[in-house]
């Protein structure tokens, strides 16, 4: 998490400078190559070394991090502002989608070796990396409109109420402008907080579910699904809810405070399977939503602000570093979580993460205050409509 953390600062900024396309696809390989020193190398060679796993994970970090920035830079450029929550809200449901997937192939692979759920993992990477540069252009400049191309991306834009970015224009930013573009500071610590929480659960609630009821591992594993698919859920439903509202924080906001409810009633449902997924779920949809929502949507309206006066060329390098922070707060979590459990128990661990997913609450409370405002000056007729704008403001 470190590693992904400190490269996604660097893969932002190259992605601005760089084909968005290829970078990913470079990531894939690399992460089929690094993901099978990592798990298969090791025991084809009955070479088991620290030193060699530490090395091979911190790469495997290090080239993982080239995907999220890119792929939101190229989202950018096909989809514009009118179904941008919705489309990016489906798009970054693929985070929980993944999860349910790997769980069912790796249970499927399993029997196989543990060895060989890294080397088909690997080899879906390495072939989904052919697909990237063979079926995906980085923008619609890159299509030859002739016949049916041209038909399919005349409607994609009216599919849209506004144009998307894809002319590239301006200069790319540094990492220390981006930071101070309105609104960037804000979540990237809301951020930090909310996806020390979303990870928590993705790397430790098999175990919870394990150590706290004595459950079998495989139905620790199946369990868990529930909170993906609460994600995606949580995902969709959101995205779809701030187009409509015409502003994405106070959606945010009041997921998140309902995030610390449920969160409550988790810590203490019980060994009771049933309430447990469905609880389950519900922290899903408060949790997993929104930050979906914040690494999708919001890194898009953020990396389009009129604060850059039309400079397209800030959206990689914007995202990279949302997401950045969001991945150094996790990589923090992941030390602190056993810490906590081993002194205080598994439900102090939980009151911790109500506590983080409050200071994210109030990381972007300007935020959601300044947008509330601009919706009832709306509703009132004083103010034009200026859909999904997160950091239109220059007030925060």
């Amino acid at each position: 998490m470190a590693a992904y953390a400190a490269a996604l600062f660097f893969w932002g900024w190259l992605g601005d400078r760089l084909n968005p396309k290829l970078v990913v696809a470079a990531g894939m390989v690399g992460s089929a190559v690094t993901l099978t020193l990592f798990g298969a190398i090791p025991k084809w060679f009955n070479f088991y070394h620290a030193p060699y796993y530490i090395m091979t994970y911190v790469a495997f970090g290090l080239v993982q991090a080239c995907g999220w920035p890119s792929e939101i830079a190229i989202m950018a450029n096909w989809f514009g502002k009118g179904n941008r929550g919705f489309v990016m809200g489906v798009w970054a449901a693929c985070q929980p989608v993944g999860n349910i997937f790997g769980s069912i192939f790796t249970a499927m692979v399993l029997p196989l070796g543990y060895q060989y759920t890294f080397v088909f993992n690997s080899v879906l990477i390495a072939l989904g990396a052919i697909v990237v540069v063979m079926a995906i252009d980085s923008s619609p400049n890159e299509e030859h409109e002739d016949g049916v191309e041209a038909n399919r991306i005349r409607l994609l834009r009216r599919s849209s109420s506004s144009e998307p970015h894809h002319n590239f224009h301006g200069e790319p930013i540094s990492l220390f402008k981006a930071v101070l573009l309105p609104g960037v500071l804000a979540y990237c610590i809301c951020n930090a907080c909310l996806k020390l929480v979303n990870y928590a659960f993705f790397f430790w609630l098999p175990l919870y579910l394990t150590d706290a009821y004595h459950w079998e591992e495989s139905q620790a594993d199946q369990l868990s699904i529930w909170y993906d698919f609460g994600g995606i859920i949580g995902s969709v439903l959101g995205g779809y809810i701030t187009d409509k509202m015409g502003k994405r924080s106070p959606l945010i906001v009041a997921m998140l405070v309902c995030s610390i409810g449920s969160l409550y009633f988790y810590a203490h449902v019980g060994p009771h399977m049933f309430w447990n997924a469905v609880v389950m779920t519900t922290v899903g949809v408060t949790v997993s939503g929104p930050y979906n929502l914040i690494v999708g949507s919001i890194s898009i309206d953020l990396g389009s602000q009129p604060a850059l006066a039309g400079n397209t060329q800030a959206m990689s390098t914007v995202s990279g570093l949302l997401d950045g922070t969001g991945s150094a707060g996790s990589a923090v979590g992941q030390l602190l979580i056993p810490i906590i459990q081993d002194d205080l128990g598994w439900k102090a661990v939980f009151y911790v993460f109500m506590l983080l997913n409050g200071f994210a609450i109030l990381a972007i409370l300007k935020r959601c205050i300044i947008d509330l405002k601009s919706l009832r000056k709306l509703r009132s007729g004083e103010e034009s409509p200026l859909l999904n704008d997160e950091a239109g403001d220059h007030e925060d």
